[in-house]
């Protein structure tokens, strides 16, 4: 009788995978900083170098798992864009917004990979997937309509787009970190979200834009 090594007892589906959503599992319970190539091969019931063959080394596989969450994030956004697709551009902006902050509320393994690892190697492969993705190009060309239609002043359109990825990124921050559930026990995260990215919010940013405030 031969006893099953680590290896043979994964029996299906998709090892990458597998190491992947154990990967999710280690930075809930432990933090990205605590990820390691082996910790992840026992959780998926593999054997240690298992890890290294698909991913080479730690950082590899914590870029691997950031690629995935940008791959779920921009997908959802996309999805959300769809159902507005014949809507005004402030329409479009606070479905993507409110998408975004969805995303990591429902995936904050992959939120603090993707943006909040403190992994220097790391992070600088996450800038490079936000770029990559088209995100901030598509933001850009929501507002770039919006200065057309004369709601925000053209020298003010980066400015506008930042304050209100910064408005997404934060709020998706606080409320990954337990922050807005435990100051305002009552507000829920469509009402969050609704007070965000309402149309009066965001054309109180524009306003305020276009009268030299800042924001």
């Amino acid at each position: 009788m031969t006893t099953a090594t680590p290896e043979s007892s994964y029996h299906h589906g998709d090892l990458p995978s597998a190491l992947l959503a154990a990967v999710g599992d280690i930075v809930i319970e432990k933090g990205a900083a605590n990820v390691s190539l082996r910790e992840a091969a026992r959780r998926a019931g593999v054997s240690h170098s298992a890890p290294a063959h698909h991913f080479g080394d730690k950082d590899g596989m914590l870029a691997a798992f950031s690629h995935q969450g940008f791959d779920v994030l921009a997908a959802e956004v996309g999805a959300a864009l769809e159902v507005v697709a014949d809507e005004p551009p402030e329409v479009r902006i606070q479905a993507a917004g409110a998408a975004y902050v969805r995303f990591a509320a429902a995936n904050p393994a992959h939120f603090d990979v993707m943006f909040r690892t403190g992994l220097g190697s790391v992070e600088e492969a996450s800038h490079d997937e936000m770029k990559n993705t088209g995100a901030m190009d598509l933001l850009k060309e929501l507002v770039g309509e919006m200065v057309v239609e004369g709601r925000v002043p053209a020298e003010h359109a980066e400015h506008f787009a930042v304050s209100l990825w910064a408005s997404a990124h934060g709020l998706a921050s606080l409320w990954v970190d337990g922050a807005i559930p435990h100051m305002f026990p009552g507000m829920t995260l469509d009402e969050l979200l609704d007070a965000a990215f309402g149309e009066a919010m965001l054309m109180f940013r524009a306003t305020s834009l276009g009268e030299g405030v800042t924001v």
